[in-house]
């Protein structure tokens, strides 16, 4: 009985969930402004190099960030297809060449963005702010599977 009751309450909170298009992410603390400024100060950028790698930020920060809330809602869309419907083939390519152009944009505005990252910064620096980057990355991810095991845990 106490399976039931746990299993209804996940089965709840889920749907009230999936009514929402995006995957909600845990937020460790460091928002990627953050993290940018905390890999400035670890990599001990000059005044100079500070301003350039700002700049790289603000001028391409919100093309990713629309891209990347772009690509969640197409996969959101994939997930609510109908998989028995007839057109449901069609409907995944359509999804899938709409997904692969976001994902071609998106590494084409990371990929000049973090070239000019690397223009910027002395080649130390540069792998010094790859490092610091990842580990942030990994701390995120760790954040984030935590939650999931104690929202598991709690239902």
């Amino acid at each position: 009985m106490k399976r039931i009751v746990a299993m209804l309450a996940l089965a709840a909170a889920l749907s009230a969930c999936s009514s929402d298009p995006e995957v909600r992410r845990v937020d460790v603390g460091a928002s990627p402004e953050k993290a940018v400024l905390a890999a400035l100060t670890k990599v001990q950028a000059s005044k100079e190099q500070r301003i350039a790698v700002l700049n790289a930020y603000d001028s391409r920060n919100g093309t990713l960030v629309s891209l990347d809330q772009t690509s969640k809602q197409i996969i959101a869309q994939w997930y609510k297809l109908d998989r028995t419907a007839p057109d449901y083939l069609q409907r995944v390519d359509t999804l899938a060449a709409q997904w692969a152009q976001v994902n071609g944009d998106e590494m084409k505005a990371r990929g000049a963005y973090e070239h000019e990252l690397a223009a910027n910064l002395s080649s130390s620096q540069w792998s010094q702010w790859q490092d610091f980057m990842i580990n942030v990355a990994v701390a995120r991810r760790h954040a984030e599977l935590m939650n999931e095991e104690v929202l598991h845990q709690r239902y």
